[in-house]
């Protein structure tokens, strides 16, 4: 706004008036407004300060050396004595090697990566007897690999047959494989195990890919000379070429398979090079579209001068101080204890970590806050609840920015987990949501958000280390490859956004829920009425409930007009109790004992959309920016601006150019344009002139004043009065409401409604019944209605939560 000031154009003969002292101002008023366009200082080492979990080798160094110091690692977080050895490991490691050849065998184990410096994985050769591999973590028994979780290797040559038996969390990528590749483990005398997997991409296979006893597995964008053999229910193949025709259900010896030819938007997971000087480059890939095969291109390359290395020792605010002066940051193999998020809000900034880096919420705060920008790039890490419930583990923008097509946001190698590491009879953690999208043109490319049905104190029962949702997308045009939930105590996936896509889904409903949970109407994917286009490819909800005999409706919900739209849905009962009735709303029978797999392969009958209900509001998180909204009713309250539609040709008609008048979208805060009648453009007098463009300058000041305060010191706290607490306890709950269903929403909004306005008492109550228990806030509020607006005995957690009594060690005051 402030640069179409600087320079207006008259009507009459096109020519540009200028005022030069306030244009000179104006346009330095714009050019420190656009933060995102200020270059970063260039002032970092190159090379890095690499910590002690990191290490270098080159190829001249002894095998025995770097074999030695592989095996360390490993024998701290791998191999199979105990079963799954250091699977909830404090150690984390990555292994960096620079271009040459190496004989060496490195076995690859929990929290560690193995990551090639090349500029193509060509230039880092193994080419030992195994080279790099990873084995199944439970040899005793058809456990195998179902507990491999938490690894990846990127960026190199195996030159042997290459081993890769892991389920959830442990990608391959960037890798060229001159023989077979296999993703499963045969063990002598005990046979091949069961996994769970899994994710390849940007991959060539000499041989073939052996799937083996993988349930399920996604293989994005890859090269399959010898074609594929082996998988069980679900595999999906995303422009991969040697990929088998798919197939819905099994049959003739084939598992249900799921093959696109191309990959409609993607790029590659950015990552790490060297020069022959030993200076560090981030390579981050190009936005592709439409794509088959590999592509092992580097796209732009940042050296590490413009690159923060951050150390886990590192506070929240040394790193954001790092990300608000426009570095890239690289996160270094460790656990970063975080009392507030990272910030990313730059266009096209990137935010990587190395040997699975864990953060994780200390203070119940989202551990990764992505503004209102496009192009930025987060990938692998490991984002864990901490003891203080968060709302949300990672919220990209505020749910005003459509985002842009040709410069998407990418989430690589993102996951979740709510329980695990922490012992529930001590010290339970949680949190509400695990990842919530908001902004437009997002893709995720390999997302496992996990709440614990096992951690280090055994099983996980009766609702402890609670978690409502593992992902909620309300933005429009999101994107995922890859994506698994697990044991979420409501909903597991719930997407509001228009034309959304999901290419592989694989997912379990909670192991520890009584019948209340069937009761509630929760399900493994739901696709809410807003909608009016989603597609799915894959899609897949199991069932273990190990505790109590659950009946559920349905494993996915989605309105009737969209349900052709899923291709190849399937159920799937694992073990233990209970039943899913039907696959995709009243499609398809029960799965059970005795009929452990059921897929919807019959199309319905087309039908037409019915009303589509309103999107859910923008859920901006309490304390948040929320500039860009701001921003945008700053221009909708100046009214029609003058000059050509963007989407026009300029005008077209004589004497005048279109004015497009400008107006905020109900319920998302985006511009819309309408063209309105032609209108003639004329100059205004001088003092009129100068006047409003002194006060235009006074705002603008005053915003970017407003803006840079929030980036030094955060954001500015809420006055404390009952009328704020009443706005903020209320927005929480109609927004918790929204993101469940319009139904619930509307059932919260009559309460609400009924006698005088609720104080922030009963607001209060619903929002901790919400929260403390998991229940919609219809049912709180319907609750509080019931109770006089007291928490009552009868309002007690035995007769209100979905998992019966509570463990021993809930505290009275938490009622």
């Amino acid at each position: 706004l402030v640069c179409k000031l600087a320079l207006f154009q008259s009507p009459s003969d096109g020519m540009l008036v200028q005022q030069a002292p306030l244009s000179a101002w104006l346009l330095f008023l714009c050019f420190l407004s656009r933060a995102d366009v200020v270059a970063a200082s260039g002032t970092q080492p190159n090379p890095p300060t690499w910590p002690a979990s990191v290490k270098v080798f080159s190829p001249s160094d002894d095998p025995a050396y770097i074999e030695a110091k592989v095996r360390g690692a490993f024998a701290s977080n791998g191999g199979d004595t105990p079963s799954d050895h250091g699977q909830f490991s404090s150690s984390r490691f990555a292994f960096l090697f620079r271009p040459g050849t190496y004989h060496v065998d490195v076995p690859v184990g929990y929290y560690t990566q193995v990551l090639g410096l090349g500029a193509s994985p060509q230039d880092v050769v193994f080419d030992a007897r195994r080279g790099v591999y990873s084995e199944e973590g439970d040899q005793t028994d058809m456990g195998g690999a179902l507990s491999t979780f938490w690894r990846g290797v990127e960026n190199f040559r195996n030159t042997a047959s290459m081993l890769w038996a892991v389920s959830q969390a442990a990608p391959l990528r960037r890798i060229v494989v001159d023989k077979d590749l296999a993703l499963a483990q045969y063990v002598s005398g005990l046979g091949m195990g069961y996994s769970s997997g899994g994710f390849v991409a940007n991959v060539q296979v000499g041989g073939k890919l052996l799937a083996g006893s993988q349930q399920q597995f996604c293989t994005r964008n890859a090269g399959l000379v010898g074609g594929v053999q082996g998988g069980v229910w679900n595999m999906v193949f995303v422009g991969s070429s040697g990929a088998p025709s798919s197939h819905c259900g099994q049959g003739e010896g084939r598992p249900g398979i799921v093959t696109l030819d191309a990959t409609p938007v993607i790029a590659e997971k950015p990552f790490i090079t060297i020069d022959v000087a030993g200076r560090y480059f981030l390579q981050v890939p190009d936005t592709r579209h439409d794509r088959v095969g590999a592509d092992f291109g580097l796209g732009a390359s940042i050296d590490f001068s413009s690159v923060y290395v951050a150390h886990p020792e590192d506070t929240a605010e040394a790193i954001n101080e790092e990300l608000a002066a426009g570095l890239h940051v690289v996160l270094t193999p460790g656990i970063y204890n975080l009392d507030s998020p990272l910030y990313v809000q730059h266009d096209n900034q990137v935010l990587l970590g190395l040997g699975l880096a864990t953060l994780v919420s200390v203070q119940g705060n989202c551990v990764i806050y992505v503004g209102n920008i496009d192009g930025a790039r987060i990938a692998g890490v490991l984002l864990q609840a901490g003891p203080f419930k968060a709302e949300v583990l990672l919220q990209w923008g505020d749910g005003s920015h459509l985002g842009d097509a040709q410069n998407p946001g990418f989430l690589h190698d993102v996951f979740a987990r709510v329980g695990g590491p922490n012992d529930p009879a001590v010290e339970e953690v949680g949190a509400n949501f695990m990842v919530r999208l908001e902004s437009g043109h997002i893709v995720g490319d390999n997302l496992w958000l996990w709440r614990a049905d096992h951690g280090v104190a055994g099983l996980v029962r009766g609702g402890a280390n609670p978690c409502q949702t593992g992902l909620v997308v309300n933005g429009d045009d999101v994107t995922i490859y890859g994506l698994a939930v697990e044991h979420t105590l409501g909903d597991l996936v719930q997407w509001s956004g228009n034309r959304g896509r999901t290419f592989f889904y694989q997912s379990e409903l909670p192991y520890d829920v009584t019948q209340a949970y069937g009761d509630a109407g929760y399900v493994g994917y739901r696709v809410n009425d807003s909608v009016a286009e989603h597609h799915a490819f894959g899609v897949g909800v199991y069932h273990f409930f190990r505790d109590f005999d659950v009946v559920v409706e349905r494993g996915i919900a989605a309105p009737a007009w969209l349900a052709n739209s899923f291709q190849s849905p399937l159920s799937v009962y694992l073990t233990g109790r209970g039943q899913v009735l039907h696959v995709l709303n009243d499609r398809g029978v029960a799965t059970q004992e005795g009929k452990q797999v059921e897929w919807s392969c019959v199309l319905g009958p087309d039908v037409p959309a019915g009303p589509i209900a309103d999107s859910p509001p923008n859920a901006v998180l309490p304390g948040q920016p929320s500039a860009t909204r701001n921003e945008l009713e700053f221009l909708a309250a100046l009214g029609p601006k003058p000059g050509p539609s963007s989407e026009g040709d300029g005008g077209g008609r004589s004497g005048a150019a279109p004015s497009p008048t400008t107006s905020l979208r109900s319920g998302t805060g985006d511009l819309a344009t309408s063209e309105a009648e032609p209108q003639v453009v004329s100059i205004v007098p001088w003092w009129a002139y100068t006047i409003g463009v002194q006060t235009v300058v006074l705002v603008c000041v005053g915003v970017y004043a407003m803006r840079l305060r929030w980036q030094l010191c955060g954001p500015m706290a809420a006055p404390a009065t009952a009328e704020a607490d009443t706005l903020r306890f209320g927005s929480g709950v109609l927004r918790d409401a929204l993101s469940r269903s319009p139904a619930s929403a509307r059932g919260t909004l009559r309460f609400l409604s009924q006698g005088s306005s609720p104080g922030p008492a009963r607001l209060r109550g619903i929002s901790a019944l919400t929260r403390t228990f998991s229940l919609s806030s219809a049912d709180a509020a319907r609750t509080l209605h019931r109770d006089g607006g007291a928490l009552t005995p009868s309002a007690s957690p035995a007769a209100m939560s979905p998992f019966g009594a509570r463990s021993p060690h809930w505290k009275p005051e938490d009622d």
